[in-house]
């Protein structure tokens, strides 16, 4: 899986003004809204929102509060406006790993007691398991940030995007906070399964039988179905030149079996008893003998 990284370190023009009125950015206050993005774009594996885009949502669905992004209100907006998406909380760890591995991403809620990421409240993307640690995608990442004291001992590794922890370390991090993780969960829309195509010869004898159409149309449906029309053509003459050695019916059962609706009709029919080795004109004269 790829990562959709956003810093949100570049977004200092970004304005995200507090509800009170007094300034702000993206750049100062915006860990939950580019977390929210680098989640959402990296479980769809395109870019769904830009930086801006979810700065908007937030603001407009309520999320923004004074001391940041709420994230249960963000998270409730994204799903309801795009309903492949959605999320549970917990603040147990292993829930976090359990999910990681089966191949969803996460935001983390960092708190104040046990500095890793921040030293203070800051939100994070778990995105993936390396082995049995937890890659994080860090929304304010800088050089040497991951190099100052004590986060060099707190980690497994520092990255290009954030760093590596051990699940110990991210529970540590995120002990003072409720919910400590947001689990988000991606179902690909239009997902299809597939069917088992059937056999030339089912197909072939479907097409005598008439339930694939004639001429042109026929074409068009096998393609459309997946199926090589002049290959069924083919197997439906072979299948009709066999059936010219077997002893035909009378032209009377063919009559009755035309007037049952067996043959269908009009053109149709014509072409079908014409391919099967009757004379239609004669048997269109038993069919009227009869019903008389």
């Amino acid at each position: 899986m790829k990562l959709f990284y956003n810093n949100q370190r570049n977004y200092k023009n970004l304005s995200y003004n507090k509800p009170d009125g007094s300034s702000a950015t993206i750049s100062s206050s915006g860990c939950g809204v580019v977390s929210a993005c680098i989640a959402i774009n990296t479980l769809a594996q395109k870019s769904l929102f830009s930086v801006a885009e979810m700065r908007d949502l937030s603001k407009s669905c309520g999320a923004r509060i004074m001391n940041g992004t709420n994230e249960i209100t963000l998270l409730n907006a994204i799903c309801k406006k795009h309903s492949a998406f959605s999320y549970t909380t917990t603040r147990d760890v292993n829930k976090l790993v359990e999910h990681l591995k089966k191949g969803g991403v996460a935001i983390c809620n960092q708190g104040d007691a046990y500095n890793i990421f921040s030293t203070s409240g800051h939100y994070v993307c778990a995105w993936r398991m390396v082995g049995n640690n937890i890659e994080v995608a860090d929304p304010s990442m800088y050089s040497g940030k991951y190099d100052t004291a004590p986060r060099p001992k707190r980690i497994v590794k520092k990255t290009d995007n954030g760093c590596v922890v051990t699940p110990s370390q991210m529970a540590k991090a995120t002990q003072d906070r409720y919910p400590s993780y947001y689990l988000i969960t991606y179902k690909k829309p239009n997902q299809t399964t597939t069917t088992t195509k059937k056999t030339l010869d089912v197909i072939a004898k479907e097409v005598i039988n008439g339930k694939w159409g004639v001429g042109d149309d026929r074409k068009k449906r096998l393609k459309a179905a997946g199926y090589d029309a002049a290959a069924v053509q083919k197997r439906v003459n072979e299948i009709l030149a066999g059936s010219k050695t077997t002893a035909k019916k009378s032209i009377t059962v063919i009559a009755k079996e035309v007037i049952d609706g067996k043959w269908g009709n009009g053109a149709d029919r014509v072409k079908r008893l014409t391919a099967a080795g009757y004379d239609a004109k004669a048997v269109q004269k038993e069919v009227n003998r009869l019903l008389k």
